[in-house]
This record gives C-alpha cells, structure tokens and sequence, in this order.
C-alpha cells in the first residue's frame, strides 16, 4: 500500500514541529546566565567576598569549562557560617530553559576552609522543582585550580538553580560554579499537538480509502 506523498509529509511536518530543531550544548557563565545571594543563606561573615554584592558574579566568571582558576583576593569567594550547620545559598537565573547535562565546580585546595557539600534544587521556568542532588565536591587541584566535573543524567527544562554551599567547619571557600547544558525542547502548542493529530487521521484515512478501492481478487 502507497500513500498520498503530500499526506506523509504533512504528518512528519507534525513530529518536527514538536521536536525542534538540534541545538548544541553550551557552556553558562556570566555571559548568558545571572547568579545572586539566596534568601536561605545563613548569618555569617562574608569575608572578601562582597562589596553590598557587588562582587557576586565572581561565581560565575570562569571562561570555560577548562579554565584554570588562581586562588586570590579578586577571583575567590569566601563565607564563614556563624553557626555549625549554616552555609551560602546562591540563586542562578539562566534565563531560558535548559537541559543540564554536566555540574562544573572548582572547589578551595585545603581541607581547612573548602566547600564539603553543595546541594543543588532545580526548578522549572514556572518555579516547579524538577530535580535535586546533593554533592561532595573534591579539593581543587594546586596551584592552578580546574574544575571538577559532574555529569548528570537529568534534570530538564531548568530556569532556575539554588545551591546551598556549606563546610563542616563552617567555612566556604571556593572558586567558581558552571553548567554545560543544551536549550530544552519547547513543549508543544496545542495547535502542534491538533497538527500532528489531523496529520495521522489523515495518513489512516487515505489507508483506508486505498484499501477499499482495491477490487477484491476472483
């Protein structure tokens, strides 16, 4: 059975319509994505790290998910819970929806005064969680600090992260935080999902059509 060419295409124009089109992973940092201090952070000292959190965006500055980072006064954060148990939360703001695929996190050289646990919430563009995980990042690498990299098998359709940064001795120092991610698929119209309906009720309808003209044998 052949069906009508024009009717095929239609359908497939359906499906692609509601699968977009292939977008390349990309690298977020202060290019394309915003970071501020949290609602959830703890009392504490914020050390070097903020002039009225002028300073912030020092999270995100790495060029590259291979940048190698220098420990000093000007690149590296540093936050000191008052209490045991406190720590930094910091909010990111991607700006559209994307698919993370890997966590890049270049954490302080010393057992002293490194970030031990990084828990990260995902919420979606709407502010619906879509994901969670908790982390115990490495010591970063010396002198020349390189990220530690995360690979994940979720979340999607992220807007939004928080990350809450604690140490057991109360401190948190530490270099920066980026994502590797690709733009999420948009989810489909209504109207997409009417299109590829009428596309198969077409396609089923012609089928039919073809077969009952079709003279029975002798």
């Amino acid at each position: 059975m052949r069906l009508s060419p024009w009717i095929v295409s239609f359908a497939l124009a359906g499906v692609a319509a509601a699968a977009g089109p292939a977008v390349a992973a990309t690298y977020l940092n202060s290019s394309n994505i915003t970071v501020a201090v949290g609602a959830g952070t703890s009392p504490g000292d914020f050390n070097n790290t903020f002039n009225n959190g002028a300073t912030i965006t020092k999270v995100i500055d790495a060029p590259s998910a291979s940048a190698e980072e220098f420990h000093d006064q000007q690149t590296h954060i540093w936050f000191t819970a008052d209490a045991l148990g406190g720590g930094l939360e910091l909010r990111f703001d991607f700006q559209t929806e994307y698919d993370i695929s890997v966590l890049h996190f270049w954490n302080y050289t010393s057992e002293n005064f490194d970030v031990d646990t990084v828990s990260f919430t995902f919420y979606s563009g709407a502010n619906v969680q879509v994901g969670a995980l908790s982390v115990e990042p490495e010591l970063g690498t010396s002198p020349g600090i390189r990220a530690q990299n995360l690979t994940l098998a979720a979340p999607l359709n992220v807007r939004y992260v928080t990350a809450f940064l604690s140490g057991s001795n109360r401190q948190v120092d530490f270099q920066n935080i980026g994502f590797t991610a690709d733009v999420s698929a948009p989810i489909p119209e209504p109207a997409t999902f009417g299109l590829m309906a009428l596309g198969s009720l077409a396609v089923l309808l012609a089928a039919r059509r073809r077969s009952s003209s079709v003279s029975p044998r002798p």
